[in-house]
């Protein structure tokens, strides 16, 4: 009996040498200690001012890109021609694309919220009062509205994603700047809040690719945004079909990463989202059938550095391929945000947090490192997915707004400015 009582002391005492399914303690701490001593990268006053310049680049610069359209900018016409007053009928016209000029601008608040005296504040509340207009606003809505037949899809689901995003960080804050683009960006956002409800339950399969149509990471960007805008039936939608869409998933093919030109990790997307709708226990042996074991060689291209050597930015097709480059360094600050992610959904004492947390800073560096070489085709974005890895860094994405100041009530915020 003495001998049986050491034993199940020692197992006690000793919890993380195996834990759940063939996660071995001792080889996850060897595996540590072959990493690079990398140091998160600094994120101080100039670079934010950095990433806030990348983002205002290109906001009031209209799409240039007549071949996609959509009659949204270009109407339909030979030559094409550009919308008459378009910055006044218009909101995302800028940043080549209408998803990235969403994103720029999320960017933005996120940053002016961060950081209220910025260099550039002024710059960024210009944007927000001459964009967000209810003129503006109601050509983006009367836009959405007017589409038929395949027209109906612009944007959906990865630009729907976005605005629910933007819409919760605005609708979230205590502001009375945020409150006002809140408010503007009302119409629309319910207006796609409930058409992205109807596609998540219509949608019979995921898509599962590295680009914007990956549903895991849409569905990600909008759950962000449902939380901070306590949007509950989008947050129950969410969850309810991330749990019908991946639940079963096993055996992700890690080793197909990236593809061409990625921006997403197909893998560490989905992982990232399961771990924010399933409990900790169900989520833990989910985790173990769905990715390869962190010291394993499966794992390993996430320690690795993106290869862009494939890409010839001086050729006939230059543009062409400093899009697919500066993708690629997108991928970098994605997969560093997925990995934070996961990390927030394991238990306090599992081996694999400053695996997971230390491959995230590698692979926010080699972002970093490359996001001077991205071009306009890059800047205009990347600065999006770098603030969403500098925001993980801060812990969890928030479940709910922040409580509202004592003595504050709705109609009472200060706008004097101070």
């Amino acid at each position: 009996m003495k001998v049986f009582a050491a034993g199940l002391i020692a197992f006690l005492m000793v919890p993380s040498l195996m834990l759940a399914d063939g996660v071995d303690a001792k080889k996850v701490a060897e595996y540590l200690k072959t990493l690079p001593a990398v140091p998160p990268p600094v994120y101080d006053a100039a670079k934010r001012e950095t990433l806030a310049a990348y983002a205002i680049s290109c906001t009031d610069h209209p799409e240039e890109s007549p071949a996609n359209r959509n009659n949204y900018l270009w109407q339909y016409a030979k030559p094409p021609q550009l919308l008459d007053a378009y910055d006044k009928n218009r909101t995302f016209y800028g940043c080549a694309d209408w998803h990235s000029a969403v994103g720029a601008t999320w960017a933005l608040m996120s940053l002016l919220k961060q950081d209220p005296k910025i260099s550039v504040a002024s710059d960024i509340k210009d944007i927000a009062t001459t964009h967000f207009k209810k003129p503006n606003m109601d050509g983006e809505l009367a836009f959405f509205n007017a589409q038929r037949g395949p027209e109906a899809n612009f944007e959906k689901p990865y630009g729907y994603a976005w605005l629910l995003k933007l819409y919760g960080e605005v609708k979230g804050s205590n502001s009375a700047d945020d409150k006002k683009m809140a408010t503007a960006l009302a119409p629309l956002a319910k207006w796609m809040s409930e058409r992205y409800v109807f596609y998540l339950y219509d949608l019979k399969f995921p898509y599962r690719s590295g680009v914007e149509t990956n549903t895991a990471w849409s569905m990600s960007l909008a759950l962000d945004g449902a939380n901070l805008s306590e949007d509950t039936t989008l947050k129950t939608a969410i969850h309810a079909n991330a749990i019908r869409l991946f639940e079963k998933d096993k055996s992700c093919s890690t080793n197909f990463e990236p593809q061409n030109a990625d921006l997403i990790s197909s893998c560490l997307t989905v992982a990232a989202l399961m771990g924010r709708v399933m409990d900790q226990q169900s989520y833990l042996k989910w985790l173990d059938a769905f990715l390869p074991l962190v010291y394993s060689d499966a794992f390993q291209g996430y320690a690795k550095e993106i290869d862009i050597s494939h890409t010839n930015t001086s050729g006939p097709d230059a543009q062409i391929q400093m899009a697919a480059e500066s993708r690629l360094i997108g991928l970098n600050f994605q997969r560093a945000t997925d990995l934070l992610v996961i990390s927030y959904a394991l238990p306090k004492d599992d081996p694999r947090l400053p695996v997971l947390k230390q491959l995230a800073v590698i692979n926010a560096k080699h972002g970093y490192d490359k996001i001077g070489s991205a071009g306009y085709e890059g800047q205009r974005w990347l600065s999006t997915f770098a603030l969403l890895y500098e925001n993980a860094m801060k812990g969890p994405a928030p479940l709910a707004p922040p409580e509202k100041p004592k003595g504050h009530s709705e109609g009472t915020e200060d706008t004097s400015g101070n």
